[in-house]
C-alpha cells in the first residue's frame, strides 16, 4: 500500500447498486515532467454496467531494463510512520554502522556491483524517459514478506492465478512490502474464497503482518459458510466474515504480539465468495478493488468517485467491520471472463493507463500459471512504485476449452 495512505471521512466510497458496476475510464498516461519513475521491474507470460472499449497499448520497447545503482530518486513515498521502538515482540530494523560511501565497515574499498542477472519480458514501458533502476534494497527486518510470490493452478474446477510484487519505493529505501493474498474452497466445496489485503502504508514496520493474518482469517472464517447460506442473506454472511475474522485479529495481537495495538496491524482488505453455479458476492473495506474482465472490457464492482484509488475511509481491524464495508453481487461470469481482486498500486494502474489494461487483458486472456502471473507484473509505468498484487479466476468455460 502506498506510503501516505490515510483514513478519511466514513462512508467516502458508494457500494454498487446490484446489478450497476462502473466502467473503467479510458484516460491517457500523464506523468508530470521530472515526476520520479519508482516502478518495479521484473520477469512474462502472461460492477456491472457496460463495458468500454479497449485502447490499444502503445510498447515502447522491452522492460529487460537491468539495474544500476544511479538513480538518485528517494524511495521515500510520503510520511514513513515515526512510532517510536516497540515493546518486545515488536518487529524492529537492525542497524547498520555508517560507513563511508563505497567502503565496507573495515574501511577497505568495494568493488564494484554489476547489474544481476535477471528475465527478458515483453512487458511495456508506459511514459516517457523512464530512468535506470537503482539495485534492489532487501528488508532487514525478519517479518518482512516475499519481495515476490506467484501462484497458479485449479482450486476446485476452476482455475486461479495470483501474484503478488513489492513496489519500487519497497525496493530503493530496504523497506518491506506489505500486500496479501490468500485462497480456499469451504469445507462443503460449494465456494471458491478469495481475499486480498494491504497492509497501511503509515504502518511500514508491521501493517504487512496485519495484512497476511487478516488474509488467512478471512479465508478461514468463510469455510464453514454453503452456498445456500450465501444465497439466502449475503450481506449477513459477509459482515459475520468480517466480524469474526477481526476479532480473531485483536485475539491474536493480544495473545502474541502485546506491543502492538490494532492500529499497527492495520489494512485495506477485499474477499470474494464464488459459488459453483449463481450468484457470487464481494465485500471490502478500503481501496482493494474488485474488477471485471471480459475479453478487453474492464468494468468496476465498486462505484469509483473518480478521485485516488488510495483514499481510503476505513480500515481492519475495526470495532463494527460490517458497518464500514461495501457490498456487492458478483452475476454469474460468461465465458472467457475473469474476476479480479486487486490491491490499489495494480488498480491505480489499471484504472489510469489504457497500455497497462490492454497489456493485462492480453496476458490474463487465458488462464496463467505462476511465472506467466509474475510476469504480468512486470510492466513499468512512470510514477508506479506501489506493491502489485492481483488474484484472478477464469470462468469454468474458458478453463475447459
Amino acid at each position: 500500500m502506498r506510503v501516505g495512505k490515510f483514513i478519511g471521512r466514513k462512508g467516502r466510497h458508494a457500494a454498487a447498486a446490484p446489478g450497476q458496476g462502473a466502467a473503467v475510464p479510458d484516460t491517457t498516461d500523464t506523468t508530470e515532467p521530472g515526476t520520479a519513475d519508482l516502478t518495479p521491474p521484473g520477469p512474462t507470460p502472461p460492477g456491472p454496467t457496460s463495458p468500454e472499449p479497449m485502447t490499444t497499448a502503445v510498447d515502447n520497447g522491452s522492460a529487460t531494463d537491468g539495474y544500476f545503482a544511479t538513480d538518485s530518486h528517494s524511495a521515500t513515498d510520503g510520511d514513513l510512520a515515526t512510532d517510536p521502538v516497540l515493546a518486545s515482540g515488536t518487529p524492529s530494523t537492525p542497524a547498520t554502522p555508517a560507513t563511508p560511501d563505497g567502503e565496507n565497515a573495515t574501511g577497505t574499498a568495494l568493488p564494484p556491483i554489476a547489474p544481476p542477472r535477471t528475465l527478458a519480458t515483453d512487458a511495456p514501458q508506459v511514459g516517457d524517459h523512464l530512468q535506470p533502476l537503482p539495485l534492489p534494497q532487501l528488508a532487514p527486518t525478519t517479518t518482512s514478506l516475499p519481495g515476490l510470490r506467484a501462484d497458479g493452478g485449479l482450486l476446485g474446477d476452476r482455475w486461479l492465478g495470483a501474484a503478488s510484487l513489492a513496489g519500487q519505493s519497497h525496493l530503493n529505501g530496504g523497506s518491506t512490502a506489505q500486500d496479501a493474498y490468500q485462497f480456499t474452497l469451504s469445507d462443503d466445496g460449494s465456494l471458491l474464497i478469495a481475499a486480498v489485503c494491504d497492509g497501511m502504508g503509515s504502518r511500514p514496520l508491521t501493517s504487512q503482518i496485519g495484512a497476511v493474518l487478516l488474509a488467512s482469517l478471512l479465508c478461514e472464517e468463510a469455510r464453514t459458510v454453503t452456498a445456500g447460506k450465501l444465497a439466502a442473506d449475503p450481506r449477513a454472511v459477509l459482515g459475520g466474515i468480517l466480524d469474526a475474522a477481526c476479532a480473531r485479529v485483536t485475539q491474536v495481537r493480544t495473545a502474541g504480539l502485546p506491543g502492538l495495538t490494532d492500529r499497527d496491524l492495520s489494512c485495506t482488505a477485499a474477499l470474494a465468495l464464488l459459488p459453483a453455479t449463481g450468484t457470487g458476492w464481494a465485500t471490502r473495506v478500503g481501496d482493494c478493488a474488485v474488477l471485471r474482465l471480459a475479453g478487453e472490457a474492464w468494468e468496476t464492482v465498486f462505484a469509483r468517485d473518480g478521485g485516488p484509488v488510495n483514499m481510503v475511509s476505513a480500515a481492519l481491524p475495526h470495532p463494527t467491520p460490517a458497518e464500514v464495508a461495501e457490498y456487492a453481487p458478483l452475476a454469474e461470469e460468461s465465458p472467457g471472463d475473469c474476476l479480479i481482486l486487486a490491491s490499489d498500486g495494480l488498480a491505480e494502474d489499471a484504472f489510469g493507463s489504457p497500455a497497462v489494461r490492454a497489456w493485462l487483458a492480453e496476458r490474463w486472456s487465458r488462464p496463467c500459471d505462476a511465472a506467466a502471473m509474475a510476469d504480468s507484473l512486470r510492466y513499468r509505468r512512470r510514477g508506479s512504485h506501489d506493491d502489485r498484487t492481483a488474484l484472478v479466476v477464469w470462468s469454468r468455460q474458458l478453463r475447459n476449452g
